[in-house]
């Protein structure tokens, strides 16, 4: 069988699937630590070295659009699986099974997912193209050459209550995604041996699932507050 063949298959669509969320998973992170500078009290200047080494660097950018092509095909090819498997049980169960077949995470997949990426969306138009494209100010630190104020968009953003709610949503969404998510890839590469499915849990559910999206919705609704 062909490459080609094999991912147009369940078991290949659920692989990328996997592999795709497994290093968004890894993104998380890396993005996360670079958004805690935000609350950094220097006026901005840890955010916006860091936004312009991010923003300019090649093999960063060159990672980014993979990262957005990733997400394209993460998405993509969890909606065919959805429609798939609906199309294979085309009549819904009178009564649903309940743990004992699927957890309630994984059934809301489809919506949580769906959610997540209209705020991806979002954050892109108000963020990266503010960013790349935008008409923003510029400040320089010391010997650093002049970079854009990203710190001063984000900073404004955050002033609008509803915006921060978005963000909180968003991180709502992210969470409940990556607690089925996480556990999810790491079935689908057989790594579900009971000897280790207690700590798959732990870091999916403690760590991917409460403790990431926590951080991110943590920094929106604290800059809200300083600026109340």
């Amino acid at each position: 069988m062909k490459w080609s063949q094999f991912f147009n298959t369940s078991i290949g669509k659920k692989l990328l699937v996997g592999a795709t969320g497994l290093f968004l998973c890894s993104f998380v992170i890396v993005h996360l630590a670079g958004n805690f500078s935000l609350l950094k009290e220097d006026g901005g200047e840890a955010f916006n070295t860091y936004a312009a080494f991010m923003g300019h660097n090649g093999l960063i950018q060159f990672i980014a659009w993979g990262l957005k092509i990733v997400i394209l095909i993460h998405a993509v090819i969890a909606i065919q699986l959805t429609i798939r498997n609906r199309a294979a049980r085309p009549v819904k169960y009178a009564v649903r099974p309940g743990n004992k077949t699927s957890s309630w995470y994984s059934r809301q997949m489809a919506v949580m997912g769906s959610v997540l990426f209209i705020f991806i969306v979002i954050h892109l138009s108000q963020f990266w193209w503010a960013m790349h494209y935008g008409d923003i100010g510029k400040v320089s630190y010391g010997a650093v050459t002049e970079v854009g104020n990203l710190y001063e968009v984000v900073w404004f953003a955050f002033k609008e209550s509803w915006i921060v709610a978005l963000y909180v949503l968003g991180m709502v969404a992210l969470s409940f995604h990556l607690i089925h998510g996480f556990k999810s890839a790491c079935q689908t590469f057989g790594l579900n041996h009971p000897k280790y499915n207690g700590l798959i849990s732990f870091i999916g559910v403690w760590f991917f699932g409460i403790l990431i999206p926590l951080g991110f919705a943590v920094i929106p609704v604290v800059i809200y507050i300083k600026q109340i």
